[in-house]
């Protein structure tokens, strides 16, 4: 009997409906995929259907022919035939070779995780014309989203090999280097995406030469999980969604391939952030409620607040006050008893300092005062505490509270102290005006246009205006 080609069923379960939002990709989206990208590639006319695909999938066919290979590889994001499952004859008797042992979706297992990481980042390196592994690429929801990243709870697969180890003092330059990109995109904005994309590949590539296991090359992963996670945030903060949403699967694909699944639930902490920007709250509970279970003997409490305040930003987009308050207090007592933790965690949970938790939380009661007003003034307490202990060099979070405490005081019609308040942010925001700031300025503009009359507000809109032009 035939065995089912359960990677090939997967990777379509992980591409998403171009019909129909929130679904999987059919056998017949995939198969008119292929067959329009065939066209443009070799100008020739192919007839790929969905009953072809569905044998593929069941195992009655295993080794389609090199053009719908090459199709299903492009179509689907995968690397080579193993991945999508597909095995040649064997020259012995002509029949199909027995299916891979390994079923469970390979791109968590350590040698696959580098081998993704090096094609990604090359061809972001490349011009968007010359682009193949994310040309077109959609942003993964729904189902698609949740069943990538389910490997995340099986243990990553490392086979041993040989190759030339990292020494010492080549991962102290790495780690060194890497806090030092983190801290130039937080502190002023200027560091080009491509720099860090380009470090992230060359690690990578020496990563894949490196002997698997080894304690050397575990850091080595751990390091490589930041760069992609700082990756991740600049390419998020220039709105290239679905390329920000790879970086952030794969720094928690590589950390997990380290074995260290605090830093990949951080990871998972910042895809669901992604998700709450793109207003999709039940996919970012989803991934929280995985990383959270993932973690459950092991999260430090720092680690624990962190994941509580992913968890009540989707009930505050969802308009569930009461399980936001209950998930926030949960949130303040993880934080209060992880004082002494912070040491032991990866710089992304350790920026979830005073300031940073009072303004999360401030701002999720804005998200609630769209439903019921009178969060608002809760929003306005919250944020109002950041902004009084924020450390100065935190320029960045110190505009999104500016902005945020802006729209606050729009919802409690003051438009005058909202007007203020915004320009109190511009000549901090110029930095970062193309991406997450802009997009909250963009925001305040728009909210604000119910008060255009009031010469202050009109006077700040103009102002976001010439800022967002430049």
């Amino acid at each position: 009997m035939p065995q089912p080609n359960h990677l090939l069923r997967a990777a379509r379960h992980r591409l998403p409906s171009p019909g129909a939002p929130g679904e999987y990709a059919s056998r017949g989206e995939v198969a008119s995929a292929v067959n329009a990208w065939l066209w443009r590639e070799t100008s020739k006319k192919y007839e790929l259907d969905a009953h072809y695909l569905a044998k593929l999938e069941r195992g009655v066919a295993r080794w389609p022919n090199a053009a719908y290979r090459s199709g299903l590889r492009h179509v689907l994001g995968a690397l080579d035939d193993a991945s999508l499952g597909f095995t040649p004859p064997r020259r012995s008797d002509g029949g199909p070779c027995p299916p891979p042992e390994n079923l469970t979706t390979p791109q968590w297992d350590a040698g696959t995780v580098a081998d993704r990481v090096t094609a990604v980042t090359g061809d972001d390196l490349m011009p968007p014309t010359r682009r193949t592994v994310l040309a077109g690429a959609a942003t993964l929801v729904g189902a698609a989203l949740a069943g990538e990243l389910e490997p995340f709870l099986r243990p990553a697969r490392i086979v041993r090999g040989q190759g030339t180890a990292f020494t010492p003092p080549e991962l102290d330059s790495a780690e060194q280097l890497t806090a030092n990109l983190r801290s130039w995109h937080s502190r002023n904005g200027t560091l080009a995406r491509t720099a860090v994309v380009a470090q992230l590949n060359t690690h990578t590539r020496r990563l894949r030469l490196a002997p698997q296991g080894t304690p050397e090359t575990l850091r080595a992963f751990r390091i490589g999980a930041e760069l992609a996670d700082i990756a991740a945030s600049m390419t998020w903060d220039v709105g290239l969604h679905s390329t920000a949403q790879r970086y952030f699967i794969l720094s928690a694909q590589l950390a997990h391939a380290a074995g260290d699944d605090i830093l990949a639930s951080v990871a998972l902490a910042s895809l669901a952030r992604q998700c709450y920007d793109l207003g999709r709250p039940d996919d970012g509970l989803e991934i929280v409620q995985l990383a959270q279970y993932g973690t459950r003997r092991t999260a430090t409490p720092r680690l624990r607040a962190v994941l509580a305040t992913r968890e009540g930003w989707a009930y505050a987009q969802l308009g569930d006050a009461r399980a936001f308050q209950r998930t926030v207090g949960l949130a303040e007592d993880h934080h209060a008893e992880g004082a002494q933790d912070i040491d032991t965690l990866t710089p992304s949970a350790r920026s979830l300092d005073t300031a940073e938790l009072a303004g999360v939380i401030g701002a999720r009661y804005r998200d609630l005062a769209a439903f019921d007003p009178k969060h608002a003034i809760k929003a306005q307490e919250y944020i109002g505490l950041a902004l009084a202990q924020r450390e100065p060099a935190r320029v960045r979070n110190r505009v999104f509270d500016l902005i945020g405490l802006a729209r606050a005081h729009l919802i409690t019609r003051e438009p005058d102290r909202a007007a203020e308040l915004i320009n109190g942010a511009l000549p901090l925001a110029e930095s970062w005006s193309m991406g997450r700031v802009g997009t909250k300025l963009r925001d305040y503009y728009r909210e604000a246009a119910a008060f255009a009359t009031v010469p202050a507000v009109r006077d700040s809109r103009e102002a976001i205006s010439a800022l967002i032009a430049r």
